[in-house]
């Protein structure tokens, strides 16, 4: 165990810059070692964005975790990159925090966890709504008995606009590049789901429908939005916007020569796509328990909701946590102050939770199986929709 430690940041992008931000004014574990991204350009425009004057800096990775000072890695990266970024750290001795999902393909998950296990080294999936007091509480009542046994479970995460048209223009509109809308965007749901139902219960069946309705090529006036005629992009409610992506808050950073990754310039209706606008999931447990996911898009405002229903109550969490027991009625209200800080506040408490596993060599509360499992769920989901199948999840899938 260290007083502190100093930990590198891998990509260049909005999570990065949370990340490099925090380290670099102040942790009081941790302290930004360096920061790296292939993009020397980008790398450049994010470090004088940031105010990293005297920090670091790396365009080659193997370079990156050969450096001896540096304790950890957190792993910012498009996670088609996850398995090549997270392997070469761990074989480089570092530990590593990898942003959610764990990968873009179950084989890669796999092989994450295989060097894991190999080396040894601390392995943090970044699942940051379980740091949410409501969701701990509302996993402390389910884990408790106080609703008696779950015969039901329902999540739904609804985006608002400028958030749902990210990810139609961003690389995580390839389903190749980013396993999907749910295994990319709802694993933190998905996830939610499956930590308060306890992971020793697998999901072994999974039904799922989704479809795109409204990013559909025959609206597309343009391919690149720096192209839209002025009167079409003006009134466009999907035209980038700054706060979504690196730069944090400051205007969209196009990157023009490198659509494919950072996409910012690409236009929501185009035909280079392949990820859905809309999906539901079905889901059934080993122990029985049935559940529903959906994601939807398009509103001014986004919000998460979770609902719990077991033999002796329900519980329900929108803006607050609302519990109804059985048989009598008897309701408790749960209200929760406002956090500071992205994903209703946790953000600023990763690096922390991060640090702790590192100090106890345990990530038990978000481990790379666990992240597994959110990414097996999500896979085998869009696998049931595109095939139109009821999909079994056999054990040997969660490794």
């Amino acid at each position: 165990m260290k007083d502190k430690y100093c930990l590198g940041v891998i990509g260049a992008g909005a999570r990065g810059e949370a990340f490099a931000r925090q380290l670099h004014t102040g942790h009081p574990r941790a302290t930004l070692f360096g920061v790296c991204d292939l993009d020397g350009d980008r790398l450049s425009k994010f470090c004088d964005w940031c105010k990293l004057e005297n920090t670091p800096r790396y365009t080659d990775p193997a370079k990156f975790f050969a450096e001896p000072g540096m304790d950890g890695v957190i792993i910012t990266t498009p996670e088609f990159t996850h398995a090549d970024v997270a392997t070469a750290a761990m074989q480089a001795g570092k530990a590593i925090y990898i942003e959610k999902p764990l990968a873009n393909t179950l084989a890669d998950c796999y092989r994450i966890i295989d060097t894991q296990r190999k080396t040894g080294c601390v392995a943090y999936v970044g699942f940051n709504l379980r740091a949410s007091v409501a969701n701990q509480q509302l996993r402390d009542i389910v884990q408790q008995g106080m609703l008696g046994q779950i015969v039901y479970v329902s999540g739904l995460e609804v985006l608002a606009v400028a958030h749902g048209a990210g990810f139609m223009r961003r690389f995580h509109r390839k389903h190749s590049q980013s396993g999907g809308l749910l295994n990319h965007k709802s694993c933190h749901d998905l996830d939610l789901m499956l930590w308060i139902i306890g992971h020793q219960h697998k999901v072994v069946r999974v039904s799922s429908f989704g479809g795109t309705n409204v990013f559909t090529t025959d609206k597309q006036p343009a391919k690149f939005c720096h192209e839209c005629p002025h009167e079409i992009y003006a009134a466009c409610p999907y035209k980038a916007q700054g706060g979504l992506h690196f730069p944090i808050g400051g205007e969209p950073n196009y990157h023009k020569g490198q659509p494919g990754v950072y996409g910012a310039d690409n236009c929501v209706y185009d035909a280079d796509k392949d990820i859905v606008d809309n999906q539901v999931v079905n889901l059934e447990w080993d122990n029985g328990t049935r559940g529903t996911y959906a994601l939807q898009m398009f509103q001014s405002a986004g919000r998460r909701e979770l609902a719990f229903i077991g033999e002796k109550g329900t519980a329900e969490l929108r803006d607050g946590l609302r519990v109804n027991l059985s048989p009598h009625g008897d309701t408790l209200e749960y209200g929760f102050a406002k956090r500071v800080g992205g994903h209703g506040g946790t953000d600023p408490s990763m690096v922390g939770r991060f640090v702790h596993a590192i100090d106890t060599g345990k990530v038990a509360d978000s481990s790379l199986e666990q992240g597994l499992a959110a990414s097996v769920v999500a896979m085998k989901a869009d696998e049931s929709r595109l095939s139109g199948k009821v999909v079994e999840i056999k054990p040997e899938a969660y490794r």
